[in-house]
C-alpha cells in the first residue's frame, strides 16, 4: 500500500498519498495517482483502498482521463513528422502552437463534443479565414489518431459546419504586360540586384523559395537555361535552409531568354566585385546567386518588403510574390501556350494546380469576347 504523508498549509493539517498505477503503454511512462486535502489520515487511507482497488482490477484508467488533446497530439506529432518535410513540420508546429493548442489543447480528446468543435472552428474562421482548412484538418486528424487509438470514438470535427470560405483575395493576383514592364522599371532604378531578381521571378516562372536557393552553377550561360534541383523552406526549428525541391516534378531545367541571361551576368559581375572586396571567392560554384550583405541566404520578407515598395511607388496590383508565378503563366497561355507546356515550365505535379490558373485567366478573357467578335463582324 502506498504511504500516506502528512503536511502542514496555512488552514491547517492535511493528509496526501500517491499511487503508482503502471506504465503507459501508448506513452511509456509512469501513471501515478494523486490525492491531497485529507483532513484526517482515515479519511485518505479509506480512499487510498478505493483507489488501488480500481487500479488493480482495471477500472480507474479510462482512455479519456488519461488523454488530452495536447497529449494526443504530442503522440501524432512524433509518427507524422517522419512523413513530411522539415519545412512542412515547421507549418504544423505553428499552426498548432497558435491556433490548434490554446483552443482545445486541455481538453480531453473524449470530451470535444460537436458544440465545442464547432465553437472553435467558427472562432479560426473569423481570425483567419483564409486558411482555417488547413487549421481544421490538422485538428481533425489528431482526433482521427486518436480513434486509431481507441482513446475516443468519434470525430465531431468531421461533423461541423463549415462557414463559406471567402475568396484569398478580392483583386488579381497577377501584372498584365504593361504593368510587369513599369514594375521592372521601377526595380531596376532601385538597383541592379532587384532588377535582376524580379525579372527572373517573372520570366521563369520560379517559386521565390527556388530562386533564392539558386547558385551560380546552376545557371547555364552558355545554353541559356537554368537548373531548378533545390528550394529554400524553414527546417523543423524555423531557421531557413535548402532543401530538395517540393515535389519531383519541380525538378526541371527552365529554357531563358537571351535578355535575362545577360542581365543576370551583368549582376553576377556586379556581385563578385562586392563580394572580392571582402576577400570571399565569388567564383565559387556554391556560391548563391542572392544573397544578403552578409553573404548568407536571402529571406523571402526582404524580398516581399521589396516588391511592396515597388508597388506603392508605381500604384500597381497589389500582387503577391507569388503573384509573379501567375504573372509568368497568365502570359504564356495570352501567348499560346498550352496547358501541358505550362505545367511542365511551372513544374506543377497535378495539372488541375495549372488548369486553375488557366479558368482565372479565361475568366478575365471573357469580357473582351463579345468586343472580339464586333470587331471581327465591322
Amino acid at each position: 500500500m502506498a504511504k500516506i504523508t502528512e503536511y502542514q498549509t496555512s488552514k491547517g493539517k492535511f493528509y496526501r498519498f500517491r499511487v503508482y498505477a503502471g506504465i503507459d503503454e501508448m506513452t511509456g511512462k509512469k501513471k501515478y495517482i494523486k490525492r491531497a486535502g485529507f483532513k484526517t489520515k482515515a479519511e485518505a487511507k479509506k480512499e487510498l483502498v478505493k483507489l488501488e482497488y480500481d487500479v488493480s482490477n482495471g477500472n480507474y484508467f479510462k482512455p479519456s482521463d488519461m488523454m488530452t488533446f495536447k497529449e494526443v497530439y504530442e503522440l501524432w506529432y512524433d509518427q507524422h513528422r517522419l512523413t513530411v518535410k522539415e519545412s512542412t513540420c515547421y507549418i504544423i508546429k505553428q499552426l498548432f502552437k497558435l491556433h490548434i493548442l490554446p483552443k482545445i489543447g486541455s481538453y480531453n480528446v473524449d470530451n470535444l463534443k460537436l458544440a465545442i468543435c464547432q465553437r472553435v472552428v467558427n472562432q479560426w474562421y473569423k481570425a483567419t479565414p483564409s486558411s482555417y482548412k488547413n487549421i481544421l484538418a490538422y485538428a481533425s486528424a489528431v482526433v482521427e489518431y486518436a480513434i486509431k487509438l481507441e482513446i475516443t470514438n468519434v470525430n465531431y470535427f468531421k461533423r461541423v459546419t463549415k462557414p463559406k470560405s471567402t475568396p484569398k483575395r478580392s483583386d488579381r493576383n497577377y501584372l498584365d504586360v504593361n504593368e510587369l514592364k513599369q514594375f521592372l522599371a521601377i526595380a531596376e532604378k532601385k538597383s541592379l540586384q532587384r532588377y535582376t531578381l524580379f525579372r527572373l521571378l517573372a520570366y521563369s516562372g520560379m517559386r521565390i523559395g527556388e530562386l533564392l536557393a539558386l547558385t551560380w552553377d546552376d545557371i547555364d550561360f552558355v545554353n541559356n537555361t537554368i537548373n531548378i534541383n533545390k528550394t529554400q523552406a524553414k527546417d523543423e526549428k524555423g531557421q531557413t535552409t535548402v532543401h530538395d525541391p517540393k515535389t519531383k516534378t519541380s525538378i526541371r531545367l527552365l529554357d531563358m531568354d537571351s535578355e535575362t541571361m545577360q542581365v543576370l551576368r551583368r549582376w553576377q559581375v556586379q556581385q563578385a566585385s562586392y563580394l572580392l572586396k571582402r576577400g570571399i571567392n565569388a567564383m565559387a560554384g556554391d556560391q548563391l546567386v542572392f544573397t544578403n550583405q552578409s553573404n548568407d541566404l536571402l529571406e523571402p520578407k526582404s524580398v516581399r518588403n521589396w516588391s511592396k515598395q515597388i508597388i506603392k511607388r508605381g500604384n500597381l496590383p497589389n500582387v503577391t510574390l507569388h503573384g509573379f508565378r501567375h504573372t509568368h503563366a497568365t502570359l504564356l497561355f495570352s501567348g499560346g501556350a498550352s496547358v501541358k507546356e505550362v505545367q511542365t515550365r511551372l513544374g506543377h505535379s497535378k495539372v488541375q494546380t495549372t488548369l486553375d490558373i488557366y479558368t482565372h485567366l479565361t475568366k478575365q478573357d471573357q469580357k473582351d469576347t463579345i468586343q472580339k467578335f464586333v470587331r471581327l463582324m465591322g
